[in-house]
């Protein structure tokens, strides 16, 4: 029977090659048989007197973390005793100073816990916590169940921490295994998804079991790659690779080799083949995000690729076989730039079978309130802040009221901005009062405040608008055109061009 269970558990952790998925495929196994909420584990580091979880996973998601935990002097010394068991049972970690001040930081529910040491080279590397929310719950079996898992764990544990800091000393390598460990977990959360844009989720659950090409449209900072995440983690391809190309940023020489990769020896400085973005996506998605940035060039090769599932590497003669599903986005009018022969058609179609139209911020207010909780969230866990800033209510009105031009990424960015500026709160954004304001000077040497953040978001035409004005300039001078005082020297326009404006308007 154990050794049973150390195969297959042991066969779960070896899985995979990221850390997440074999702790979720560890966890799903272990459950069966231990009473168990969740699994994390951490490191310690004496080097910077901290505690830092890597990694997360329960019944609802598998996680990388990159949470430090500063401890006091008094609990490092408790660690670096040698004499600490490899495994203990604390049924309640209210009777242990080091995890009762530790875990709950990070996991805030954990109430009982199996700790199991990871030792490496006799090197005290951290623990993995077999966690419960319930208190009592652990027995002596369950401890001897999963302590012969120690040497697994603490070597892929092992690997990981060599496998990052090498990736830190080679800028390419990282950029790859970024991106492939984004591929092989996606978070699914959507803020809004029952808001603002609940709409978009709609037609997100329309297409994500399907391996149509999407493109998504939006101004920039809107959240169209949080939706892409959505619709790759909500397919059958959930578990591949999840690959993103922001096309703006590959200048125009290297686009091929990016794209496509190449082979050693293609050109000078190519060492060892290289797999290129749309390589890296076999079998999962790719998103190509500022699609109408490519160059006609670039466009030509895309589509061919889009129409053989097939690539070349640059210098190789071999075509490499793919399947892939697409996910384009763009800030820009694709339909305008056809017309302009700026973007090809035939892309356009290839690419537009299910379009996507992703609402602005200012378009779904509603949700402001849901997103700043949830960044405050994201940033005090940045910050390491022992609790979260207060937003009072009025400061809230003034997120609620600014126009966003950079959509939810300018949010993150005032967000941050004012944290940094007063990390315990409460948080202030009336710079975004003093920006949306803007002084206007008039010929009698006044200054006017216009404040567009108080406008509507819902527009009428233009010529409906010019006509309400030149009624609100009458009223104001008693019906006088001409003359000092009067609605043409106010407007600062010529009488005579102002009598005609009004005529073609209706208004005389």
């Amino acid at each position: 029977m154990k050794e049973q269970f150390y195969y297959q558990a042991t066969h779960c952790l070896c899985s995979s090659l990221s850390l997440e998925v074999a702790l979720q495929r560890y966890y799903e196994f272990i459950k069966q048989h231990l009473p168990i909420d969740g699994i994390f584990l951490n490191i310690y580091r004496p080097e910077h007197g901290d505690i830092q979880f890597l990694s997360h996973v329960n019944e609802q998601q598998a996680v990388a973390l990159d949470k430090q935990v500063k401890i006091s002097a008094d609990m490092a010394e408790v660690l670096q005793q040698n004499d600490r068991p490899v495994i203990r049972i604390i049924n309640d970690i209210k009777h242990d100073q080091v995890t009762h001040f530790v875990a709950p930081q990070v996991i805030p529910e954990i109430s009982s816990v199996i700790l199991l040491r990871m030792i490496s080279s006799n090197t005290h590397l951290g623990v993995v916590g077999f966690y419960s929310k319930i208190p009592g719950q652990f027995k002596p079996l369950h401890a001897d169940l999963i302590e012969p898992h120690k040497d697994t764990l603490s070597l892929i544990t092992a690997f990981t921490l060599r496998g990052r800091n090498l990736l830190k000393a080679n800028q390419v390598l990282s950029q790859e295994n970024d991106n492939l460990r984004r591929g092989v977990f996606s978070a699914d959360g959507v803020v809004g998804s029952e808001g603002g844009l609940k709409k978009v989720m709609v037609q997100v659950d329309a297409i994500a079991g399907l391996n149509t090409s999407v493109l998504m449209q939006g101004e920039t900072g809107c959240g169209k790659e949080v939706i892409a995440n959505a619709i790759h983690a909500k397919s059958n391809r959930a578990g591949k690779p999840f690959i993103k190309v922001n096309c703006g940023a590959i200048p125009e020489t290297l686009i091929d080799s990016e794209l496509f990769g190449y082979e050693k020896g293609a050109f000078t400085g190519a060492e060892n083949r290289k797999a290129g973005y749309f390589e890296q996506a076999n079998g999962g998605t790719i998103f190509l995000d500022e699609i109408g940035e490519l160059p006609l060039s670039a466009q030509v090769r895309l589509l061919r690729v889009l129409q053989n599932s097939t690539i070349t590497r640059v210098g190789g003669f071999e075509s490499v076989d793919l399947d892939i599903r697409v996910i384009a986005a763009t800030h820009r009018n694709l339909q305008a730039m056809v017309h302009e022969k700026t973007f090809r058609e035939d892309l356009w179609y290839r690419l537009a079978v299910f379009p996507i139209d992703i609402p602005s911020l200012r378009q779904r207010r509603s949700d402001i309130p849901l997103l700043v909780q949830h960044f405050i969230e994201t940033l005090a866990a940045k910050f390491n802040l022992e609790k979260l800033p207060r937003v009072m209510p009025e400061q809230l009105a003034v997120l609620n009221n600014y126009a966003w031009p950079g959509n939810v990424r300018e949010l993150i960015n005032v967000l941050e901005r004012a944290i940094i500026q007063n990390p315990s709160g409460p948080l202030s954004f009336d710079l975004l009062t003093a920006a949306a304001k803007e002084e206007v000077p008039t010929q009698s040497g006044q200054t006017i405040i216009v404040d567009p953040s108080h406008a509507s978001d819902k527009l009428v035409p233009l010529d409906t608008m010019i006509s309400k004005y030149i009624n609100h300039a009458m009223r104001i001078t008693g019906g006088k055109l001409y003359g000092p005082g009067g609605a043409a020297e106010l407007l600062d326009v010529n009488p005579n061009t102002l009598k005609s404006r009004m005529k073609k308007l209706g208004l005389c």
